[in-house]
């Protein structure tokens, strides 16, 4: 099962997690030091909803933001 809303298309992303370590400048340090980055996926919050096309229910897959936006 996809991880894709079948309304809007938005999918899975991939993002950088930065750990940092350090006091920063501003606080009276020399800085923060980047110590690793590592890599993890965001994936959109869908939820399975019954939506009526045509007099005709069809389950679909869709992100809560399109939901809200359908609901207004």
């Amino acid at each position: 099962m996809s991880k894709v809303c079948d309304m809007c298309g938005k999918g899975p992303i991939v993002v950088n997690s930065v750990t940092r370590r350090g006091k920063a400048r501003a606080a009276g340090g020399v800085g923060r030091k980047v110590t690793g980055v590592s890599k993890s996926r965001q994936v959109p919050n869908l939820q399975s909803t019954l939506i009526v096309k045509g007099g005709v229910g069809i389950r679909m897959r869709v992100c809560t933001k399109c939901m809200r936006s359908a609901a207004a």
